[in-house]
């Protein structure tokens, strides 16, 4: 009963971190310098932070070496919340395509669409190698899975 309660208690506090942590929101704590330029670089990224830093009176490289973001370098902090935007734009965009009327055209766009191996055979084109873009027509699609397509 002890380790069963445990393990409950173990897999709640688990699953209640891994919840918190995708959902980051940045409040400046206070209303300092410092907090200014972390929550810059933080927010709108290291040229941000360089500008404002630079406005002041400070030296960017000297400020920059004894200041600590939440335990972090000014460069770490712009970097991580750089990627965290990156990634949610990347899942939110969507990939437009502008195509002709032409067969390999059409396949490339299938491809992409219903998968290479269905466009090949839909087209009747599975002894031909097919170029998108520069590329094989496999790794061309590849490049679009998981990824909202509008035409």
């Amino acid at each position: 009963m002890k380790t069963s309660f445990t393990l409950i208690a173990i897999a709640t506090i688990t699953f209640s971190a891994s919840v918190l942590a995708t959902n980051v929101q940045l409040r400046p704590a206070d209303n300092t310098f410092e907090t200014k330029v972390c929550y810059s670089a933080a927010t709108e990224g290291l040229k941000a932070a360089y500008e404002l830093v630079r406005k002041s009176t400070e030296n960017f490289d000297r400020f920059t070496a004894i200041l600590s973001c939440n335990g972090k370098s000014l460069v770490r902090t712009a970097r991580t919340f750089k990627q965290t935007d990156q990634e949610q734009a990347q899942t939110a965009r969507k990939i437009r395509f502008i195509t002709d009327e032409s067969l390999e055209s059409q396949i490339c766009l299938d491809a992409v669409l219903i998968g290479v191996d269905v466009a090949l055979e839909k087209h009747d084109m599975q002894r031909f190698n097919i170029i998108c873009n520069n590329q094989d027509i496999k790794t061309f699609a590849k490049k679009f899975e998981g990824k909202t397509v509008s035409l």
